[in-house]
């Protein structure tokens, strides 16, 4: 093999590996987003609904974990989210109940924010109308409602998605930030 021919079979080597780190790297991103589309599907439908100004999908309750679930509730112009935050360590109920109402005082200080309502000691209206008897067991650290209005969507459903659904993996890291 000549210098030339060897050089030549370099360079298509290198573009192999280039063709196949991008190939893998899309792989590797939507294998990664597969939790949020799984359980952001009910989400998803809804911010589409209010995105495309079409009719909202039934609202629906979503078991997402051991004794926790998500609630989906939207109109033609917001979707509401409200989760149950349920800790078995009396330590991280007390350390959440604080980030959950902080979090809820929060949007004072940010504009253009979604709505956030820390439901303590009263279970959200809505949803005790909707669902009956499905928040009947009591969580350690109530819900926590996020509503995201079409002008939250008018940049993409992405972001909005992956941070309602990283929620739950959000508070968890901060809780445990706190404590170490």
């Amino acid at each position: 093999m000549t210098d030339e021919e060897a050089d030549a079979v370099r360079a298509r080597n290198e573009e192999i590996r280039k063709e196949r780190d991008a190939a893998a790297e899309i792989v590797a991103n939507r294998f990664s987003a597969f939790k949020r589309d799984f359980l952001g599907a009910p989400i998803w439908a809804a911010m589409i609904a209010v995105v495309n100004k079409t009719a909202p999908p039934k609202p629906c309750m979503i078991d997402y974990r051991k004794d926790e679930k998500y609630w989906v509730v939207s109109t033609e112009k917001d979707v509401s989210v409200t989760f149950e935050v349920n800790f078995s360590s009396t330590e991280e109920q007390q350390l959440g109940r604080i980030f959950l109402l902080e979090l809820h005082d929060s949007r004072r200080q940010v504009m253009n924010a979604p709505a956030v309502i820390y439901h303590d000691k009263q279970n959200p209206e809505d949803i005790c109308r909707l669902f009956p008897n499905s928040m009947a067991k009591r969580t350690s650290n109530g819900s926590i409602s996020f509503k995201v209005s079409d002008n939250h969507l008018k940049n993409g459903i992405e972001v909005p998605l992956s941070q309602l659904i990283g929620f739950r993996q959000f508070l968890h890291f901060h809780l445990h930030a706190i404590k170490i």
